[in-house]
């Protein structure tokens, strides 16, 4: 984000500045904000990819792990049908089971993560060299 924010030449002029002061920590806050800047701000749409999507799962398991000490979130609980579907998307994903709201990793779920976090990042290289030049 900052390698385009700084591409985009709009730190050099002053209103551009006073933007940046007042909007950079938002830019990167959460992973929506992050992909909502990105395609808003340089035409980078990510969201709704597959390898986003599964990038997605990886994030929530994390946040599980950080957050929840091993066990899902209140905020990832506190839809019925979304916890179904991260359910689904852990396991399918990942490999990972979710035991009433306690996150358990199969053999196979270091790999699995490891494989979606190199996917998102070489898609996400790609969608930003793909752009045509900034118009800025």
């Amino acid at each position: 984000m900052e390698t385009l924010v700084v591409a985009s030449g709009i730190s050099s002029i002053p209103v551009g500045g006073h933007f940046l002061s007042r909007y950079a920590e938002e830019m990167s806050r959460t992973w929506d904000a992050r992909y909502e800047w990105l395609a808003d701000g340089f035409g980078v749409k990510l969201k709704g990819e597959t390898f986003q999507q599964e990038f997605q799962a990886l994030v929530e398991c994390r946040n599980a792990v950080v957050h929840g000490s091993g066990h899902l979130t209140r905020r990832q609980r506190s839809s019925f049908g979304k916890f179904i579907q991260l359910r689904k998307q852990l396991e399918s994903v990942l490999g990972v089971q979710v035991h009433g709201t306690e996150i358990a990793f199969s053999p196979n779920s270091a790999q699995n993560a490891l494989r979606v976090a190199s996917v998102f990042v070489h898609a996400f290289d790609r969608a930003v060299l793909g752009m045509s030049k900034m118009s800025y």
